[in-house]
């Protein structure tokens, strides 16, 4: 049976750790017991050296009774060590609780008397004279004792935090999968086509939620888009219907009433003039699709705003001199920024061009470039009649154009050409505008950084 919590990244990680855990506390384990080990060898060593010294500095003082003396007060007291051999020669035992043996000097381990299981003795032997030989020792069970019992704490201690860390790996499994769990319903939910649906976020700021506001916000974003590729398929069909069926009338015109040449030539002028702009249509949709896909971003180049916003002020301005208008630069530079200058052309043409076009004879449009920290602000703003606040968003909707019977020409494409043209740039778009006071729209570009 294949247990879920069993087989996620997070029982994965805890794994991880939890081997790590293990490996580290094997080493410890290790480390801990060769230093408590030492340590009970090295207490030894230092008490058989100090009785043997005792035993030295009696001889000396006192002669070889004294010596023994010092050993059967030694062998009597707590605290000292547990065996001593005073010996001459090799076969002639003077004191002590172990039998004769062959005089070796140094830190020495002697078999236990009646090799006991788990006994052994560590001891010191040296001579206290050239014929006098001493050795005192202790016994090694109780180090060794000592020794299993901290591994044996160890272990458990050791279990105990294995177990909890593995409990501790499945809480954090099960945790994991509620959340997937959670994103797997949101997308097939999606998937079902229930676009409304959201991975529900704890707030809590983890990778896990930074996730899902990334993956809610993808999604908003894929819902946008869908509302907007319906409500481009139904203004396309609008749009198009009306050109279309002229273009219709116009060749059944044709071939029921041209008579002559020329009435045929003038019936296919008018049809090539009207394919001309269906094709128009969809040549500006295609060039909104491209910049949208980011594929003009390596055509990015640093230029100078100032020069550019002027030279189209120069170009338009005897323009809105024609259409009663007067165009007033306020450009202030140079600011240098990084794009593409051709887009950025067409973005700030299709801004003073709807200034002229769609107020009134007499409106004063302003073109305006100023710097505010690290943007480049320019703002394109005219005197006239203004534009419902309701309506703001909707300019930059393709297709939309305020007027409803549509009996000027254009696809209402200019502005979401200009909304496209500036998110390719990572530029901030903002309408200021009321209801018959002026309309302005204001950029923030960042600058170059070069």
């Amino acid at each position: 049976m294949r247990i879920r919590a069993f087989h996620t990244e997070g029982f994965r990680i805890a794994a991880i750790f939890v081997a790590i855990f293990a490996l580290s506390a094997a080493v410890f384990t290790i480390i801990t017991l060769v230093i408590v080990n030492q340590e009970f060898q090295d207490q030894i060593v230092q008490f058989a050296n100090a009785d043997i010294a005792s035993v030295k500095d009696g001889y000396r003082t006192e002669g070889e009774g004294e010596a023994r003396e010092v050993i059967r007060q030694r062998m009597a007291a707590p605290g000292a060590s547990d065996f001593f051999l005073l010996e001459r020669g090799t076969n002639t035992k003077l004191e002590g609780n172990l039998a004769v043996m062959a005089p070796r000097t140094g830190i020495l381990t002697l078999p236990y008397p009646g090799n006991a299981a788990g006994h052994a003795i560590l001891g010191v032997g040296s001579f206290v004279a050239p014929d006098l030989y001493v050795f005192s020792g202790s016994d090694l069970y109780h180090a060794r004792l000592a020794r299993r019992r901290i591994l044996r704490t160890l272990a458990w201690v050791f279990a105990g935090a294995l177990i909890l860390a593995v409990l501790g790996g499945m809480a954090v499994s099960r945790g994991f999968l509620r959340r997937t769990d959670d994103i797997v319903r949101t997308c097939r939910a999606i998937m079902a086509g229930n676009l409304a649906s959201r991975i529900p976020v704890r707030g809590t700021q983890d990778e896990l939620d930074r996730l899902c506001e990334t993956i809610n916000a993808m999604l908003d974003r894929i819902a946008a888009l869908m509302e907007n590729l319906g409500q481009i398929t139904n203004d396309i069909a609008h749009d198009l219907r009306t050109p279309v069926t002229h273009l219709r009338h116009r060749l059944e015109r044709a071939r029921s009433q041209a008579a002559t040449v020329q009435d045929y030539d003038q019936a296919l002028e008018a049809a090539i003039a009207a394919s001309d702009d269906i094709l128009a249509l969809f040549g500006a949709l295609l060039r909104i699709a491209q910049i949208e896909g980011g594929a003009r971003r390596a055509a990015f180049a640093p230029f100078d705003l100032a020069l550019l916003l002027a030279q189209l002020c120069e170009v338009f301005g005897p323009v809105a001199e024609d259409a009663g208008h007067r165009l007033n630069p306020a450009i202030r530079g140079p600011v240098s920024i990084l794009g593409d200058r051709e887009l950025l052309t067409q973005m700030f043409s299709n801004l003073i061009e709807n200034a002229i076009i769609h107020t009134p004879a007499g409106t004063q449009v302003l073109v305006g470039l100023d710097r505010e920290g690290d943007d480049a602000v320019v703002t394109v703003s005219d005197d006239g009649p203004g534009v419902p606040p309701e309506e703001h968003q909707k300019l930059f909707q393709r297709f939309y154009r305020r007027e409803a019977s549509r009996t000027r020409p254009g696809y209402g494409l200019g502005l979401a050409l200009v909304s496209a043209i500036a998110e390719l740039h990572g530029a901030r778009v903002k309408i200021h505008s009321r209801a018959a006071a002026g309309f302005s729209i204001v950029l923030r570009i960042p600058l170059s950084q070069s």
